[in-house]
């Protein structure tokens, strides 16, 4: 359990070998420089110490702020195109289908997948939190993994996500590109003295120092570059073994991992050709450049250690040709005959599970989708299909008050009317985290549709479920998630700065105490079974005994305005945290819907991929 939450704090500091490596480039970019001036400009060394350090600085600040706003914009820096959702294309089904799964099984919001046209076998994450992240795959990977390579790929992809790697990986990108910089402008100029105008009285010796000037940068450029990769090479090894390990414990299957390696080993596959590649080569499963210091260990050492982890040599199954069949319909993906009953699970487990993909989960979540409704999965993925399934989802259970939910979406959003009238009682059919499980589905399709039609499909959704004057705990719910996962992505992309994670729990009491309070009066019918969870959360959380809030301060409505305050925790306080709400739970010794619905309204405000219960 603390692991991801440790992670995740870590990756906000664990920069000291990245910051030392960057120091020791700039100060030797800077004194190489001011000998290089001080060859053919001696009195311009002060101008030329300031110089080097803004041609530095300049672009590792830009760098830092564009690529830190979102991981589509690496993504996009590699020629990336994001794949519809509804896509029907076999291998683009199959990659979504693989990515959707599990993320579903562990809780996080679903990561959009971009397609580089790459002949090669690589794949990313990129972003700065699990919330933001985006996976990145190559055309070569999808026509030439087998479903359960794929998986195997993207499940490391998934461990590097929630190992707090990719903020590392981003910061190292400005750090890489602010050291290159140098030999950019050398570049310049040089070919700006080959074939800049030039006239009659140009001086032909002033010319010939300037390019000569500029070589010299460019092979000071090469003292960035050779700090770059070692900066690459520092911070990419380790976690490599650690997220192929992480890989077979999430599938617990190490033919599927080990067989993509095993492919690009044979087809030393795993080279990229966009020009931009060597800036994101540290990130990328597989080493994507040649370069004097690998950024990977050895293609052989790593097949050698998940063979270990196998208990021998990896069955050739593994590297079996990719089949044609409908990605939903693979045997691999370990059908039932019935549905199970997940909100019977233990919540314990699923927090102990959190910052990983339960193996049980992700075998779970894929049977289900075996045996689920068709029609529902396309809508989810279809714009105007999404709108209609949250929208259903929040249908009153009581007829009367149902026909007034439709009247209003029939006068606001005529276009999908018939859409959720189709669905509902699809929708009635399933349980509380299957109905949840494809409000995330929907969300993923949602947040990159129009935000012109998202606004009138909120005010749609709010007078919808207020028509009765009252929310239910679910309809609350879904308000959460889709201000989390859908609402706050397009602020960001507009310019919106994100919440900063770093507060701890007593500098944010008042609202820890109610949310504290409502998980208790909530969770339990008796009013000392309430009293008794509330104060040993209270305890567990590190606040002052307090008396428990009566009911009528625990409203959800309050409850929302005490989120925005929990929600910059950091990612050690909100674990914490979360911890005192089980213990709430666990005070009568059973879980109801209702615990279930708020625990995951709170892990979904404090940025926590909570997995479903098991």
């Amino acid at each position: 359990m603390s692991n991801f939450f440790e992670h995740q704090d870590r990756a906000q500091s664990r920069t000291g070998w990245l910051v030392f490596l960057f120091v020791i480039g700039v100060l030797g970019v800077t004194v190489s420089i001011t000998l290089l001036t001080a060859v053919f400009m001696p009195n311009a060394i002060p101008a030329a110490i300031v110089v080097s350090f803004l041609i530095i600085g300049i672009p590792f600040a830009f760098k830092l702020l564009t690529m830190s706003s979102s991981g589509a914009l690496v993504a996009e820096s590699l020629g990336g195109i994001r794949i519809n959702p509804a896509s029907q294309d076999v291998n683009e089904r199959k990659i979504l289908n693989v990515v959707e799964e599990m993320a579903i099984a562990s809780g996080m919001p679903i990561p959009p997948v971009f397609i580089l046209d790459e002949d090669c076998i690589n794949a990313f994450a990129a972003g700065k939190t699990p919330q933001d992240a985006v996976i990145g795959v190559s055309r070569g990977a999808l026509e030439s993994l087998t479903r359960d390579e794929l998986q195997g790929v993207m499940a490391h992809e998934f461990s590097h996500i929630f190992h707090g790697d990719m903020r590392i990986n981003m910061r190292a990108i400005a750090a890489i590109f602010g050291l290159m910089a140098i030999g950019y402008v050398g570049y310049f100029i040089l070919r700006s003295t080959m074939f800049g105008p030039r006239t009659r009285k140009t001086d032909g010796k002033a010319v010939a120092g300037i390019a000569i000037f500029g070589i010299g940068l460019i092979v000071i450029g090469c003292i960035g570059t050779f700090f770059g990769r070692l900066m690459q090479a520092a911070i990419s090894r380790q976690r490599e073994f650690l997220a192929d390990a992480s890989a077979v414990q999430y599938t617990r299957n190490p033919a599927g991992i080990g067989g993509a390696l095993r492919k690009i080993s044979a087809q030393a596959s795993g080279i990229m050709h966009h020009a931009e590649a060597s800036q994101f080569n540290h990130m990328l499963f597989s080493q994507g450049i040649n370069t004097l210091f690998a950024s990977h260990p050895p293609l052989a050492e790593r097949i050698k250690r998940i063979e270990a982890i196998a208990g021998g040599v990896l069955p050739e199954s593994s590297i079996s040709k990719p089949t044609q069949d409908d990605p939903q319909s693979n045997d691999s993906r370990g059908k039932t005959d019935g549905r199970m009953n997940p909100i019977a699970g233990n919540l314990v487990a699923s927090f102990a599970a959190v910052g990983s993909v339960p193996a049980r989960n992700l075998a779970r979540v894929q049977a289900e989708y075996s045996v689920c409704d068709k029609s529902l999965i396309s809508a989810a993925h279809d714009p105007n299909g999404a709108l209609a399934i949250v929208l259903a989802m929040t249908l009153s259970q009581d007829q009367t008050k149902a026909a007034v939910q439709r009247k209003i979406i029939a006068t606001k959003m005529p276009e999908i009317e018939m859409a959720v009238n189709h669905l509902e009682q699809t929708v009635r059919k399933l349980d509380t985290q299957e109905r949840l499980a494809f409000v995330d589905v929907a969300c993923a399709t949602l947040v990159f549709g129009s935000a012109d039609v998202y606004k009138i499909f909120r005010a749609t959704l709010s007078e919808s479920v207020r028509s009765d004057g009252s929310i239910s705990l679910f309809e609350w719910v879904v308000m959460q998630i889709l201000r989390m996962r859908v609402e706050l992505p397009m602020a960001i992309r507009g310019g919106f700065v994100a919440p900063v994670h770093n507060a701890n729990i007593s500098q944010v009491a008042a609202s820890a105490r109610r949310a504290l309070g409502v998980i208790a009066i909530f969770g339990s019918d008796d009013a000392e079974e309430a009293k008794i969870g509330f104060q040993s959360a209270m305890k567990i959380a590190g606040l002052e005994a307090a008396n428990m809030p009566s009911k009528e301060e625990c409203t959800l409505d309050l409850l929302a305005k005490d989120m925005d305050q929990l929600e910059t925790l950091r990612p050690s306080a909100a674990g914490i945290f979360i911890k005192a709400a089980l213990s709430c739970v666990a005070a009568d010794q059973t879980t109801t819907d209702r615990e279930y619905l708020l625990l995951r309204a709170l892990s979904e405000r404090l940025s926590i991929p909570l997995p479903p219960t098991q």
